[in-house]
């Protein structure tokens, strides 16, 4: 089950931001339609920018409200 809430009329980023828990790679690729390892690269290598990535040991979690700033500074906020 996806951590990304499904609210009908509200953009992506916005559901994203009204996420209660950090968000899992797989679920942000599953809403994306891109591939995991695409999302896990652009983590490792910083391209997620500020206040999206965070580290648990060797587990990543996206952060709902960076990960909703990144997708708008995208464009990619449909």
């Amino acid at each position: 089950m996806s951590s990304i809430p499904d609210l009908p009329g509200r953009s992506l980023a916005d559901r994203i931001e009204a996420a209660t828990t950090a968000l899992k790679i797989k679920d942000l690729a599953d809403v994306l339609e891109c591939s995991p390892s695409n999302l896990y690269s652009r983590a490792r290598t910083g391209r997620m920018g500020q206040g999206v990535v965070l580290r648990f040991g060797g587990t990543i979690r996206l952060d709902p409200h960076g990960t909703a700033e990144w997708l708008r500074q995208q464009g990619l906020d449909k």
